[in-house]
């Protein structure tokens, strides 16, 4: 009776002397070192519209949200950039050679692919409208490259299977995915698409025991 008497004693002195507290722990990767880093915009593939606008804009606020005081600079489209510096691939020249043209320490770059497009419509809606209810597979894949090594400082993908309402298809079921649509639902899956893929940039809250004595 004795040794349980004990037991319990012992218990609820540790209970008491501890307790559970929250703590930020700050992101895994800080770009705040950094004077300035470029931002290209992310490559689409499969699909038409401004997809890739919709990308690199809430990508460059997720970024920028939660790293205060970082500075980055929107370079463009990939073509524009790479012809800018007079080289055709992205290769280690011309990651240096785009460090020396914008005056960046670093860049971001990202490619969407769309796939497994699937319509779900009847041919009598699809002679009314273009746009119909379809199923796709999106991933989402971006890299943090130095310009002075040309080495890949970060990377991350995500993949979601989404399902919408009103897609407009092209010829080959190619996707169009247009700001001017508004589709709640579509701005959703891309919210949380890159909300994950921008997570190792953003401090995350974590429980911890604290002992108390």
């Amino acid at each position: 009776m004795t040794k349980r008497f004990l037991l319990v004693l012992t218990l609820f002195m540790f209970i008491s002397c501890s307790r559970s507290v929250v703590v930020m722990v700050p992101p895994r990767i800080d770009l705040t070192a950094q004077p300035t880093i470029g931002l290209i915009s992310f490559s689409v593939e499969n699909a038409k519209g401004e997809l890739d606008e919709m990308a690199t804009q809430r990508f460059l606020q997720a970024i920028t949200q939660h790293q205060g005081g970082v500075q980055i600079i929107e370079l463009g489209k990939i073509d524009e950039v790479l012809n800018e510096v007079g080289i055709s691939t992205l290769d280690r020249n011309a990651m240096q050679a785009i460090g020396e043209r914008f005056n960046v320490t670093s860049f971001f770059y990202g490619k969407i692919s769309v796939s497994d497009v699937k319509p779900q419509v009847s041919i009598g809606a699809l002679i009314k409208s273009m746009s119909v209810r379809a199923s796709f597979n999106m991933s989402m894949t971006s890299r943090l490259y130095s310009t002075e090594s040309g080495a890949t400082m970060w990377t991350d993908s995500v993949y979601r299977k989404g399902s919408l309402a009103n897609v407009g298809l092209m010829e080959g079921r190619i996707p169009h995915f247009s700001m001017q649509d508004k589709d709640e639902a579509f701005m959703v899956i891309i919210e949380q698409m890159i909300y994950d893929l921008t997570r190792d940039f953003r401090p995350t809250a974590q429980r911890v025991r604290k002992q108390r004595y």
